[in-house]
Order: C-alpha cells, then sequence, then structure tokens
C-alpha cells in the first residue's frame, strides 16, 4: 500500500535562506561548437554559466514521494531558484576542441524563503483582480475620480503582471465585496457570519484580489472650501504646506478561488499633496493624475500592493481545474503560461461541498492517492495520465490537479 508524503521543499548546496542577500559568484558554463558560430556558442556557454551560478548561491528541490513496501521512492521533482543574476563580467574563455568553456562572476540576489522553510514552486499562478469599490463616494468628486473602482483594479493587474509568478485578469466590472463597511465577512440569511466568498468559482483563476478604498479625503478638507480670494490665493501659493495632504487608503482581500476560503488581508496607505483647484478633474489613474505628488505616492502603494500580493500567493500551492475526465487521462485549465511541461506530475484531489446547517457550505479537497502525469501541454491547458481509472476514484469535471 503506497503512502504519501506531501510535497518536501529542501534546501540544495547553501540550504534554506531566511533573508535576500546577493552574493557574488563565480561559475563556469560549456558549450559545443557547431558549424564553427564561436558566437552562438558563446551565448549557450554564459547562460549554462548563469545557471550555474544561481544554483550555487541556492537551489531548491521540490518533490512529492511516496512510500512503498518501505522504500522511499520521488514520485516528482521539480528544481527551482529563486534569484535574480546581474553585473554580469566574462572572465576566461578556452575552447578545448569542439566544447567552450566560459568561466563568469556574476552578482546573484537570493529571494527570501517561505514562512514553512520551502521555496514556492515555480509554476505561474493566475489571479482575478476585481472592482475597488469606494467606502463613501463622496470623495470621488474631488478629482473626478468616478471610475476609481475598476480604474484601480486595472492598474494593480499591470503591476502584478510584471512579476512572473503570478498572471493576473481584470475582473474590475466586478464588485464582490458588500457590504463595504465589515468587508470581507458578510452575514448569511440565518444570521451566521463569514468570509467565504460567494460565487469565486465563477472567475476560474485560482485566487482573487478584492477591496475596498477606505479614503479618499484632503488632511484638511477646509483648503478645498476656502471662499475667501486672498486666503484662497495664498493657499495655492503655499503649495508645500501639509495642509495639501490628501489621504488614499485601501483594505486588500485574497481569496482561494476554488473554494471561496479568505487567505489573507492587509491594508496600506499614504499620503500625497493635493494641489489642484476643486473644480480641476484629472480622473483617476491619467498623466495628469500622476503629475501629481498624490498621484506619485499612489503609484508607490499600488507597487507595493502588487509586491506584497505577488510574495503572499508565492508559497501558496500551484492547482488547476480538471476540465476533462476520460477513462485513465485528465485535461486541465492550465498549460504552457502557468509553465507546465511534459513530465510534469501533479497530485488530484476530489472535491467535495460539506454543508452545515447552522453556517455556509464549505469545500473539502480530498486526496486521490493519484498522481496526473502531463503528456500533452497547450498554451493554456494540458492533459495527462494517472495509474488508476477516473471512474474508480470518482475524479469528475471541477476536481483540481495540485502542486505543493
Amino acid at each position: 500500500m503506497l503512502r504519501y508524503i506531501r510535497s518536501t521543499l529542501l534546501c540544495l548546496l547553501l540550504g534554506v535562506v531566511s533573508t535576500a542577500h546577493a552574493a557574488s559568484i563565480e561559475a563556469t558554463g560549456q558549450a559545443f561548437l557547431v558549424d564553427g558560430d564561436l558566437g552562438k556558442a558563446r551565448e549557450q556557454a554564459i547562460n549554462d554559466a548563469k545557471r550555474q551560478a544561481s544554483l550555487q548561491a541556492a537551489a531548491y528541490i521540490s518533490s512529492t514521494q511516496q512510500l512503498s513496501n518501505g522504500i522511499l521512492e520521488i514520485d516528482n521533482m521539480r528544481v527551482s531558484t529563486l534569484s535574480t543574476i546581474r553585473d554580469v563580467e566574462v572572465l576566461d574563455e578556452k575552447l578545448f576542441g569542439n566544447k567552450l568553456h566560459v568561466r563568469i562572476r556574476a552578482e546573484v540576489e537570493v529571494d527570501t524563503a517561505c514562512e514553512n522553510g520551502g521555496s514556492g514552486n515555480s509554476f505561474r499562478k493566475t489571479v482575478a483582480v476585481s472592482a475597488f469599490p469606494v467606502e463613501q463616494p463622496a470623495q470621488k468628486n474631488l478629482g473626478g475620480f468616478r471610475h476609481i473602482d475598476s480604474l484601480l483594479a486595472k492598474q494593480l493587474v499591470e503591476r502584478i503582471n510584471r512579476h512572473p509568478n503570478l498572471s493576473a485578469l481584470n475582473a474590475g466590472h466586478l464588485q464582490l465585496q458588500n457590504p463595504l463597511s465589515t468587508a470581507a465577512t458578510h452575514q448569511l440569511d440565518n444570521g451566521a457570519l463569514t468570509t467565504l466568498m460567494r460565487h469565486s468559482q465563477q472567475l476560474d483563476t485560482q485566487y482573487i484580489v478584492s477591496g475596498v478604498v477606505r479614503d479618499l479625503s484632503m488632511v484638511d478638507p477646509s483648503v478645498m472650501q476656502e471662499e475667501n480670494l486672498f486666503v484662497s490665493t495664498y493657499n495655492r501659493l503655499d503649495y508645500k504646506s501639509d495642509k495639501h495632504l490628501r489621504n488614499f487608503a485601501i483594505d486588500l482581500y485574497i481569496h482561494d478561488g476554488f473554494s471561496g476560503a479568505l487567505i489573507d488581508q492587509f491594508s496600506l496607505a499614504t499620503q500625497g499633496r493635493w494641489t489642484l483647484q476643486p473644480n480641476q478633474q484629472t480622473g483617476f489613474a491619467t498623466p495628469a493624475f500622476y503629475e501629481q505628488a498624490y498621484g506619485k505616492a499612489v503609484a508607490d502603494l499600488l507597487k507595493d500592493a502588487a509586491k506584497q500580493i505577488t510574495e503572499k500567493l508565492r508559497c501558496m500551492p500551484f492547482s488547476a481545474r480538471i476540465t476533462a475526465a476520460d477513462s485513465n487521462r485528465l485535461w486541465i485549465a492550465s498549460g504552457q503560461r502557468s509553465g507546465l511541461k511534459v513530465g510534469d506530475k501533479l497530485s488530484v484531489y476530489r472535491k467535495s461541498v460539506m454543508y452545515n446547517p447552522s453556517g455556509p457550505a464549505t469545500t473539502e479537497l480530498i486526496n486521490t492517492q493519484q498522481t496526473l502525469t502531463i503528456s500533452d501541454v497547450q498554451a493554456t491547458s494540458a492533459s495527462g495520465f494517472i495509474e488508476g481509472s477516473t471512474s474508480q476514484h470518482n475524479i469528475q469535471i471541477d476536481d483540481v490537479v495540485i502542486f505543493w
């Protein structure tokens, strides 16, 4: 009988790092000289040396294991490095026969490890970003921010997509938080409170980011209500004063797309000077908006929000929905864009909905003890085979595969 061990994450070479650090690494790469093309061989050798430098700095093995008759067998292994290479310097290159050897020195910056001691997996996870409604809508009038609900989501999507391990989709047309005053908590018909997101599975993404804009007010509202011409003129000339500071505060919520469970939540706030007249309307996230010190402060906050979302989801498992099942073959809703390759192996989980008379229904994932081995990969889909049969293990559409 097989006993599975959930995704062990082991550190290779230098051990799991707990803080980000940079190191100067020397490494050697090799490449064959083909048709006398020295330039191409040099490029390939340098790329090989970069990989070696990355592995020397910190490499991680992520594996799913099984125990069979007391013998430990590796069911799946995937090596990934959490590092950035810069300032590459070629120290030496030599040609031995038809093989070019290149030695480099590079600065390798290693990312932090996950709290559980792992490194996070290298698959690209999908996340939908919904609208950010404003808790006090009247605050949108100053500057003409009437479309901030959807535009903020669009701006956040653009920044998240600059990070390689997430694929963000714009769902800014959807408002998922209601009521705003108590988000992300809402009350069920029977009076119970829950943080479960309703209808989350309709978006068909692994994770969902939603939020609420809590504050867009001026720190000193009177500066926008001044009727005295002399004082108003003085205020405009005194544009560096803190009386022109304007608030920007948001709450963000991260939910699991398959179960609707709240994974994490955090708040961000900043201030910047808003020196335009009360009737001047730049709109939100326009070039004129970003010319303001307030706009620059908001841009920095959104960059920080994208970074925090990426860091929080990097250590979460990769999962994909099963779209079809036939005999011993499964199709899933992830492919090349998620980093899947032929030969990758993912654990198969059956999804079960548990109904609670006194509370909300919850989704439970049950390990089928089956492993999907990918045999065909398309841009946004993939398929493969399991050892058993789908009917035997009751594997159906909308069940999931997971790589921890």
